[in-house]
């Protein structure tokens, strides 16, 4: 395949040594048919935990991050499930892709060596563990599978990927492909640009594999057998049964042996327990009122001070250009909601840029509608989007901006505890 057409694609900054992730949950898992009830695939629960859980918790275990999602289907619902512990990217054609569309899409937060994966995949942490030990590009293959008619099939010649599709000839099958990958930042360009060169020769609805197939032959990827650990790709209702009742027991981390200092820590918990009995501590003391703290104002007594709703909910006007700079204490959570001012004007998209402390904390990339609920005169409110953050002990200055559009003006507010009623 040709390799041209690369100007859409990223370089990576020098210093940038993280590896990141890419995950890809656009779709709308439709051969699970009644079984989801409409849920997409990654929201689906397991071990009364979202498969999305399981995959963020395993990813940051591993040192793994920034995480990036693609999301088309139900994309709300897992934005608001899954919050800032992702950055997002929306295949808003997901209904007329495929992954290998969707991958192409996240191409500008691929600056680094990167894990790419499959939303629908419940697996072993150690999977993460084996491609990272792993010098340069690795994928996780299943040796002893491969031989069902859906299975993204493997060939694997002199330790090397040779060819990877679902119709892959039965005596040239070496396993199964897991669906989750480790790829240096030359490979991720070298995919990306396969990725746009099928997708400008109309094959948008190609599996991710199909670009990988190609790239493997210039590009050498190493197979991870993970066939002795646990994991399941769940895509239609049997896999999500056998996911619940067979791979999730050999998951459950309730299931491990405790540490020596977990049992001890147990220990000093039941004596201290039984010590309290005799004066009825925990039968008599009761809950602590959880504690409110106001709205704090930002520093900059120039910002425009707006009321929304009956109860007057207070809000500033952070106009283009601007930042409102609040100083919140740790430690503890901290809440930042904003609402985009004339939503329909931008699409419904912007970019908040955080600083903590004189230092960039993130950007949010963020969707939104008219707000059902919180109206004002003057603009068509946004509904709010929510970033929440942990601050560490002492006294922070918060800054917080519009990124883009550079035209776009948002009301902010910072809160420590969670406000019910909101839409």
């Amino acid at each position: 395949m040709s390799n041209t057409n690369q100007k859409s694609v990223s370089k990576a900054p020098a210093h940038d040594t993280k590896i990141r992730a890419v995950i890809l949950a656009a779709g709308r898992g439709s051969r699970l048919g009644g079984t989801a009830e409409g849920v997409p695939k990654c929201l689906l629960e397991v071990g009364r935990r979202s498969l999305i859980d399981h995959q963020i918790e395993a990813l940051a275990d591993a040192g793994i991050g920034p995480v990036t999602m693609v999301v088309g289907y139900a994309a709300s619902e897992i934005r608001e499930a899954v919050g800032i512990r992702a950055e997002y990217v929306t295949n808003r054609r997901w209904d007329m892709t495929n992954s290998l569309y969707s991958f192409w899409l996240a191409r500008d937060q691929m600056v680094g060596t990167t894990v790419i994966l499959n939303s629908d995949v419940l697996f072993s942490p150690e999977i993460l563990e084996r491609l990272l030990e792993t010098e340069g590009d690795a994928f996780a293959i299943d040796g002893s599978s491969g031989q069902a008619r859906e299975q993204m099939k493997v060939q694997i010649v002199e330790g090397r990927l040779a060819d990877m599709r679902k119709d892959l000839p039965q005596d040239l099958v070496c396993g199964e492909n897991v669906g989750i990958l480790k790829l240096t930042y030359e490979t991720v360009q070298e995919l990306l640009a396969e990725a746009e060169a099928l997708i400008e020769a109309g094959q948008e609805k190609s599996w991710l594999g199909s670009a990988v197939r190609e790239v493997a032959q210039r590009c050498p990827m190493t197979p991870v057998d993970c066939a002795d650990l646990p994991w399941v790709e769940i895509d239609f209702p049997n896999d999500l049964e056998r996911a619940r009742k067979e791979v999730w027991p050999l998951l459950d981390p309730r299931r491990k042996e405790p540490s020596r200092a977990k049992r001890r820590v147990a220990v000093f918990a039941s004596v201290a327990a039984l010590l309290a009995l005799p004066f009825g501590i925990s039968a008599t003391l009761p809950k602590p009122a959880p504690v409110m703290w106001e709205v704090v104002s930002p520093e900059q007594g120039a910002l425009r001070h707006v009321y929304l709703g009956e109860d007057n909910q207070s809000w500033w006007l952070v106009p283009p250009g601007v930042h409102a700079s609040i100083e919140v204490f740790g430690p503890g959570p901290v809440r930042v909601d904003t609402r985009l001012l004339d939503p329909e004007q931008f699409d419904g998209q912007y970019v908040v840029e955080l600083g903590l402390d004189g230092e960039r904390e993130g950007w949010y990339a963020e969707e939104t509608v008219p707000s059902t609920s919180r109206f004002h005169d003057e603009w068509v409110v946004g509904s709010h989007q929510r970033i929440k953050l942990d601050a560490a002990t002492g006294m922070h200055t918060l800054d917080v901006s519009v990124k883009l559009p550079e035209t776009a003006s948002v009301l902010v507010r910072v809160r420590r505890l969670e406000v019910q009623g909101d839409d």
